[in-house]
């Protein structure tokens, strides 16, 4: 009777398997926290989202990198599901809730449209380990 594996074909198998596993030949990217409260003219803006767009990219893909703002004004960032993102340099941009005010037909924007643009904003931040409290704080003007 004849063998339909051999050993050899077993283990070769087996390697080239090892090698495909998700997350076998994936590098971890380090994350930092990134956390702060955006402001509009001194006051909370109490809904939205702060997006991080790399300024310079090395070719891999980061995923989603955001956060939802919270009705105190304070945000915290998530990459890939994970708190934190990349250690780097990044664009910001602040895009409102998208639920539309009572008495208007969008959504309410109370600060410049400039920050929800990623090729206008002129938010940046440099994500780094152990960063001083409020190093992440955006504020916006009208």
């Amino acid at each position: 009777m004849k063998r339909l594996l051999s050993p050899r074909l077993v283990c070769l198998l087996a390697v080239a398997y090892a090698c495909f596993v998700p997350g076998c030949s994936k590098e971890s990217i380090k994350l930092a926290p990134v956390a702060g409260k955006v402001t509009v003219a001194g006051q909370p803006l109490t809904s939205g989202q702060v997006t991080l767009t790399a300024v310079s990219t090395d070719g891999k893909a980061l995923g989603l990198i955001s956060g939802n703002i919270e009705s105190d004004g304070s945000y915290k960032i998530r990459t890939n599901n994970k708190d934190g993102a990349p250690l780097g340099k990044y664009k910001v941009t602040v895009t409102p809730s998208m639920m539309p005010s009572t008495d208007q037909k969008g959504p309410a924007v109370s600060f410049s449209k400039a920050y929800m643009d990623p090729g206008k904003t002129r938010l940046t931040i440099e994500v780094i380990d152990n960063p001083e409290p409020g190093r992440y704080d955006l504020k916006l003007s009208k």
